[in-house]
């Protein structure tokens, strides 16, 4: 193993078989041999990393790295983490670690008829998410099902989203809104208020849970009434906004 000692510019002791120091600019490695081993000294608040190991007892190191630590403008180590940079240096406004914590904060909300609703996007689904979003704002009507059981859904026929399966169940919970992307069936947004299967009349599907509405109060007697609506009077108007 090699451990620094310190800052010097000696020269080279060429003898085998005998602690020999390294030299890399003006950074000295020691190399310690014990019986054909070799061990690590640990030197306090260095900032050599060593690339590459040992191979044989008797050789030296055929390369050593020096790593320097990356600081902050308080002389600080700087914090880990990947971020994108502009052509000046800066980061980019719009670089990928922005574009996460806007996500982060980002809800829907759900309007039928005076009924309103927040929910929060599922963070397993990002390509599902994108899709919804080309989608929005939506406005549509909303129907009550009649394969899946206690959920209503809104109907796009023969348009497709261009995504495949992501995160996808056949048995959404209340609340847990979920896009079939078509196929066997017309594509469709379910939208459950109790105990159901997303199903057609050929059979079991699978939807893509996108999205969960934000438990508060009242929540779950809001998604049976909106249930009860669009079973007993009919296609409710529904709207969904994102909001940050």
């Amino acid at each position: 193993m090699v451990a620094a000692r310190d800052i010097r510019d000696p020269e080279v002791d060429r003898q085998p078989r005998e602690e020999r120091p390294v030299l890399m600019g003006d950074v000295k490695l020691e190399t310690v041999v014990a019986h054909g081993q070799r061990s690590l000294e640990e030197v306090a608040d260095t900032a050599i990393g060593v690339g590459q190991c040992l191979r044989h007892p008797d050789r030296l190191l055929a390369q050593i790295e020096s790593v320097e630590r990356d600081m902050d403008a308080t002389g600080r180590d700087a914090a880990l983490g990947v971020e994108d940079m502009g052509r000046d240096g800066r980061p980019s406004l719009f670089g990928a670690r922005r574009h996460a914590i806007l996500r982060a904060m980002a809800e829907l909300r759900i309007r039928v008829g005076d009924l309103h609703f927040s929910a929060r996007w599922e963070a397993a689904a990002p390509r599902t998410q994108e899709a919804i979003r080309r989608l929005l704002p939506l406005r549509s009507k909303l129907i009550h099902c009649r394969w899946t059981g206690e959920a209503t859904w809104i109907p796009f026929g023969d348009y497709r989203p261009g995504i495949d399966y992501e995160n996808h169940t056949s048995h959404p919970a209340p609340g847990q809104l979920a896009i079939y992307p078509g196929g066997i069936s017309e594509c469709e947004i379910f939208f459950p208020y109790g105990a159901c299967t997303c199903s057609s009349k050929v059979g079991q599907l699978a939807a893509n849970h996108f999205a969960s509405v934000v438990p508060d109060d009242g929540w779950a007697d809001r998604l049976r009434e909106v249930g009860r609506r669009c079973l007993w009077e009919g296609a409710q108007d529904i709207e969904i906004t994102e909001v940050e």
